[in-house]
Formats: structure tokens, sequence, C-alpha cells
């Protein structure tokens, strides 16, 4: 009897999102095990116009979107606490008891749902060691955010992720999962979405000097990335260059853009519907974070449209010595050495071009589908084998409001 899987999430592999991209390889990975089912938590205020359920296809797997009407404090995604509601809602459409494996995308659905305690578990952390932007945090309602994450990340899933005996765990980087050494844990690479082209990148320079950020601008890290560039290391660019443009791309609300774009040289551009052509505007592109958590997967993308990276030691530590700093990216902390890689790349058109193309091959013999598709086959594999063979329904969505 086919092997029937349920990858949890509360993000849509049918949306845009880079963390979407994640879910689409793992839906890949888990249909080589059996037939799979994808159960995308949505949470709405009352009075939601939303359709209840909604269902559809992708890649083989069923993707079924299911609406949770917020109440308690337990019912909301932002606090990672077990919720009968929750629970109730979902139960009314899926029966979670009818498969042989769950994977959650994520912690927060594996903490929110009352799972079958006989369904063996992999939870997919990716992000698992979040570390705030303390410097940004301007706010009292910031403050509490920060801390709300830090006790979800650190204390909860200890207590109560941990406790299941038939488990494994992904994690984004080795350092997140020696964070969690008790856990039966393997590394499960970030891969950037590849574009739609056949061979390497273009590497062509643009027609005038630009760095480039790019990343859902509403992320306080992001946030907090684009402010301290814009604020001390942009002056220098511009002093430098002054010709230099700064894009900003990526989803962002209207004040924050409006903010960012009084600054001389900046274009906000909000989102795009061509990755390709907003990469071919920029010389490099900057990732100067300072706090977030996993890998930071905006700065693998460049390379993938020929463009170099410089970076902060934050973001280069998300790969383990994967990328050589000085050989494939670039990297700096202070605002003064940030601001001489940017002016050095923006005056060597042919040292930019060096880096982003060993950036490139560095990412292609490293970073591959095969591999992240070969580490959840040994996870999932012995999990699956040890899943009971018990009866099953005909279909474990229920057909009740869809």
């Amino acid at each position: 009897m086919s092997k029937r899987v349920l990858l949890l999430t509360y993000i849509s592999p049918l949306q845009k999102w880079g963390s979407a991209q994640r879910s689409r390889h793992l839906i890949d990975a888990l249909l080589r095990h059996g037939a799979v089912d994808v159960l995308v938590l949505r949470f709405d205020g009352r009075g939601s116009s939303a359709p209840p359920v909604t269902v559809a296809d992708f890649h083989g797997a069923r993707v079924v979107e299911i609406g949770v009407t917020v109440g308690s404090l337990s019912s909301r995604p932002r606090f990672d606490l077990p919720s009968d509601h929750v629970t109730r809602t979902v139960e009314q459409h899926v029966d979670l008891a009818s498969y042989d494996l769950i994977v959650s995308r994520y912690v927060k659905p594996a903490l929110k749902l009352q799972l079958p305690p006989h369904v063996p578990v992999v939870v997919d952390f990716d992000d698992a060691v979040y570390e705030p932007p303390w410097r940004a945090l301007s706010t009292l309602k910031m403050w509490v955010g920060a801390f709300t994450r830090l006790l979800n990340d650190r204390l909860l899933v200890r207590l109560r992720v941990g406790s299941r005996p038939h488990a494994h765990y992904f994690f984004c980087r080795e350092a997140e999962r020696r964070y969690f050494a008790a856990l039966p844990g393997s590394v499960l690479p970030n891969l950037p979405a590849a574009p739609e082209r056949n061979g390497p990148p273009p590497y062509d320079p643009p027609s005038s000097p630009a760095l480039m950020f790019i990343g859902l601008l509403d992320y306080m890290p992001n946030t907090d990335a684009v402010d301290w560039f814009l604020a001390d290391i942009w002056p220098r660019v511009r002093e430098a260059v002054p010709e230099a443009r700064f894009l900003v791309v990526g989803s962002g609300a209207a004040p924050l853009l409006a903010r960012w774009s009084q600054h001389a040289g900046v274009e906000t551009l909000g989102f795009v519907d061509s990755l390709a052509d907003a990469y071919a505007q920029a010389t490099a592109c900057v990732v100067p974070m300072r706090g977030g958590a996993g890998t930071n997967i905006k700065a693998l993308e460049p390379f993938q449209y020929g463009r170099p990276v410089i970076a902060t030691s934050h973001v280069l530590s998300g790969y383990d010595g994967l990328f050589r700093d000085g050989i494939d990216m670039l990297s700096a902390d202070d605002a003064d050495a940030f601001a001489a890689h940017c002016i050095a790349l923006l005056r060597e058109p042919a040292r930019a071009e060096s880096l982003a193309r060993n950036g490139y091959e560095r990412l292609c013999s490293r970073l591959s589908k095969e591999h992240f598709m070969a580490v959840v086959d040994a996870a999932v594999a012995p999990l699956l084998a040890s899943s009971p063979n018990r009866p099953a329904p005909t279909d474990a969505i229920v057909s009740k409001g869809t």
C-alpha cells in the first residue's frame, strides 16, 4: 500500500515568496516516497469572507488551504501554543491520524496542532535560531515580539517537539543543528530558485553603477539592514561614487518605501515581475543583515544572475565555510569596511565579475537539488519503514466543506 505523507505549513507553496521555494523542493522530495497532501493553515479574523477550504494541485501533490478563525491567545499564529480550536478545525477536513508521516514546514505548525502520537514527524526548522536585530528594537511592541520569538525558539521547542519518540529534524545550517544537538537531525540546505535559462548567467555590468538589496522589506531584520545601510554606509559610497544608485527591491509598506526613497540616489522598485531585469541593473548586491535567522537565501540568489555579493559576517556564517571571504563573497561588519567593498566593486567591474563567477561556480558545485533530495531520503525512508501498516480511508481529506 502506498505511503501517505502530510506536509504542514503556514505558507502555501503556490506563493512566490522565497520561503515557498524550499516547500516546493520538499514536496518534490516527499513525492518519491508516496502520496503527498499539503495542509496550509490560514488564520482569519472573525467575519472573514475567505472560503473555509480550498484545494489545488501542485506537481502531483494536493494543496489544501484551511481557514482558522482566530479567537483565544493559543489560536493565534504568533504564539507557538497548542490549540484545541485549531486542531478541531483542521480535523473537520483532514484526518491527521491516517497519514504515515507528518512533515512540519517550520516548527510552528507542529507546535500549534495536537498531532497524533503514533505518526512519525519530521520538523523542518529552516531558521531555528533567530537573532533579533537588537539595535532596531525601538518600541515596546518590538521588544515583546523579539522575546516572544526567543521564548518560542529556545524553550517551547525543547519542551514539546523534542519529546516525540519517532522524529527527525532538518536544520538549514550546521550551527543551528549543533544548537539542538540532542535532537536527531541533519542539515538540509536552502537552495535559491534557479532562473529559467540554460548555462551560466550573463556577467555584463550595467550601464551605470548601482547596488541592490532584495528581500521582504517589512521583515524587521531586513528593515534594519536597509536602515543601517542608508544611514551609515550609503553616504560614504555616494561621496566616492556620486553617480551610484541604490535599488531596493521587494514588497514593503508604502511609508517605508517613501522614507527610503528620500535619500539621494535611492530607487525603491517594490515588487518586480522580472528578477532578471532587476539584477541586470545592479553592479553588486548588498546583504547588510545584523539579525535574523537561517541562511539568508538573498545572499545566494544574486549568483544565479551573475552578480557578486557584499554581506556581513552574520550572513557569511550561515554557510559554514561554503563561501570564501574575498574569493566568492566580500564580508564586513563596520560601515567603513562595508562601504570600501561597495566602492571597490562599483569602480572595478572586472573584480565584480570575478567574484560573481566564483560565487556561481561554488554555488553550483556545493549546493544542488540532488543533494537536497538525498538528505530528505535519508531521513524519511526509515521513519516510513517504522510506520505501522494500518488500514487507511480512501481519502484523508474529508469532503465536508471542500
